[in-house]
């Protein structure tokens, strides 16, 4: 499947679910979201080889997170099983994108986020997880340091500031890599409203 566009990565995600069949392919709808997330990881130096690959990856592994804690931006009203199994089919999707970058680097970013999202989201630390998503992806975009580990670990262990840290990171990193834009339109498409209500 060849993708030429950061831009496309949710129309391109969502015509793989279609190719899945039922019952995924009878909840799918058009998707008016921009894919803010993958267009942010795609826009840095390290993705630059490959941006809409990198893109795609993001957007799935997002829509796999959203189909767990949130609400699915590409499937209207799958009951709360079929959400969870199409979190992990979005998830798997993601991970076998990623292992055709041959991108180690990525790979441990990737899984700190969906590990230490999981466990922030079982916690009802969705302020938290929601800035972790902005850090990691800004690491896979510009590159992980040894700060943002220390920053992951203190908000593993819900260090007082750990939260303003992770924030501060994140917007110094933007800011010096020249993805100011990319990451306000990012943490603008966060929706930090109460979830399954």
């Amino acid at each position: 499947m060849s993708r030429t566009d950061p831009g496309d990565a949710l129309r391109t995600l969502r015509e793989r679910i279609a190719l899945e069949g039922e019952p995924l392919s009878g909840h799918l709808t058009e998707s008016l979201d921009r894919p803010a997330f993958g267009e942010l990881a795609a826009a840095g130096p390290r993705t630059s080889a490959a941006p809409s690959e990198y893109a795609f990856v993001v957007e799935a592994v997002r829509e796999g997170y959203l189909c767990h804690y949130g609400t699915s931006r590409l499937l209207s009203g799958p009951d709360p099983d079929l959400a969870l199994l199409a979190g992990d089919l979005f998830y798997a999707i993601g991970i076998n994108g990623l292992s055709r970058l041959d991108d180690p680097e990525s790979v441990g970013i990737l899984s700190d986020l969906i590990r230490v999202a999981a466990e922030l989201r079982a916690e009802d630390e969705t302020e938290m997880a929601e800035a972790l998503w902005l850090a990691q992806l800004l690491a896979l975009a510009c590159g992980s340091s040894p700060e943002l580990s220390g920053l992951i670990a203190a908000v593993e262990r819900r260090e007082n500031r750990s939260l303003e840290g992770l924030k501060e990171w994140s917007e110094n990193t933007a800011e010096t890599n020249g993805l100011g834009r990319a990451f306000l339109v990012a943490h603008n498409a966060i929706d930090f409203r109460p979830t399954n209500l």
